[in-house]
């Protein structure tokens, strides 16, 4: 279980602190495109999720941005759901496409390892000896070992991204406030820079 002390505790509530002087630290500035509501900064992004995999036990935590200047708080709101939304169903279609990915490749190592354990079987009595026996367990063995990256993709790689996708809406679904030129906790955790959110 994460250490839940590196994090302030408001109403019974775990809080990710994120300090900022201004709106504009906490979208990245580099990307032309006009969709801003998905493009936080990408440490700042990496640092909510970093905060909420060690919250991730708790039915709830609130995001709190202390902001140095005035700004629109229903913006900062927007765009930290938009940008969880977007990673959400970026992290979905990935799984399909490796699920998709992991099935044909099953479909074809198994083909191959009966092609390899027929050889082996053809080949094991026509050379003889204990050569032949080695050339016939290293087919077989082959032919196992191209099995087990479908099998890893289809059967456990699920599991990490499940964590991040649980975690990711966790964060899109998670209270959020915004607090102007208030002074905020020394208790919240750094995360690249003092504010929580990086520097610009």
């Amino acid at each position: 279980m994460a250490d839940d002390s590196r994090y302030r505790t408001e109403d019974g509530t775990p809080c990710i602190d994120v300090r900022a002087r201004t709106i504009e630290q906490l979208f990245d500035n580099r990307d032309p495109a006009p969709f801003r509501q998905r493009d936080l900064d990408p440490d700042l992004a990496e640092y909510l999720l970093a905060a909420g995999d060690d919250l991730h036990h708790h039915d709830t935590f609130r995001v709190v941005f202390w902001m140095e200047q005035a700004c629109d708080a229903t913006e900062i709101e927007a765009a930290v759901r938009a940008h969880f939304e977007y990673l959400i169903d970026r992290l979905r279609r990935a799984r399909r496409r490796r699920r998709r990915t992991g099935q044909v490749t099953l479909l074809l190592a198994a083909l191959i390892l009966v092609a390899l354990i027929t050889l082996a079987q053809v080949a094991a009595p026509a050379i003889g000896g204990s050569f032949g026996a080695a050339v016939r367990e290293g087919l077989v063995i082959s032919g196992w070992v191209l099995m087990w990256r479908p099998i890893e993709v289809l059967v456990y790689d699920w599991i990490p991204a499940r964590r991040e996708r649980k975690v990711a809406e966790q964060l899109m679904r998670a209270p959020i406030d915004v607090r102007i030129g208030a002074t905020a906790p020394s208790i919240s955790p750094p995360a690249g820079a003092s504010s929580g959110a990086p520097g610009r």
